[in-house]
């Protein structure tokens, strides 16, 4: 029979067994507990992300876009992660690059649109004095001219881009609807409505540009 020592000893000895237990336990089920909240952490900050984004794109398109916009827009692509969901970091990225892209290319078109519209107005100014016809006055005519026909033709090719961009751009979603609130995303009529906008628009540069073709053969 044991002595009263010997059964302390093993008193104690599962006591520390059992509080050694608890111990890593409590261990195990806090890193579980931190990890799962620093999911929600993440998800909700990439979440977040993907609204901002929506935010500034309609802000592109409703209004003048700028370098601004898709410096933002950029900052939003750097700081979308997430390590503990990958997939949605995933999905979030490539919104965010398509957003910006489009806004990128967004901001190109609006300044090749004031360029040609300058250089439209110098062409008409310097046909208005045509009769001061000259070889010096010829050479400036057709200088314009070629400027205004390859400003058109960037135009064109920017909105071009623009229209696939958008084209494209629902397949993104596609990746996010299961994941965030689809108030964060843009709205299909919203994609549709921005490309009969620039449809619209390379309409009338073209029509502009057939205007310039009069003007010197």
């Amino acid at each position: 029979m044991p002595s009263g020592y010997a059964c302390a000893m093993q008193s104690k000895s599962v006591a520390l067994a059992l509080a050694i237990l608890v111990f890593s336990l409590a261990v195990v089920f806090g890193r579980m507990g931190y990890a799962a909240y620093e999911k929600r952490s993440q998800q909700h900050k990439v979440a977040a992300l993907v609204g901002d984004t929506t935010t500034r794109l309609r802000e592109a398109f409703g209004g003048k876009p700028t370098l601004e916009i898709v410096g933002a827009l950029d900052a939003n692509l750097q700081a979308a992660k997430a390590p503990r969901d990958p997939e949605l970091a995933d999905a979030a990225e490539h919104y965010i690059l398509g957003a910006r892209e489009v806004a990128r290319r967004l901001v190109t078109a609006r300044a090749l649109e004031r360029e040609a519209a300058a250089s439209r107005q110098a062409l008409s100014g310097h046909m208005a004095r045509a009769g001061h016809r000259n070889d010096a006055w010829l050479r400036d005519a057709v200088a314009l001219k070629r400027r205004v026909e390859a400003q058109h033709q960037d135009l064109g090719v920017t909105l071009g881009a623009l229209d696939r961009l958008l084209d494209t751009f629902p397949e993104s979603e596609k990746l996010l609807q299961p994941r965030v609130d689809p108030a964060l995303l843009l709205e299909m009529s919203f994609v549709a409505a921005a490309r009969k906008q620039l449809k619209e628009e390379g309409y009338r540069a073209h029509d502009e540009l057939l205007k310039v073709r009069r003007f010197v053969p």
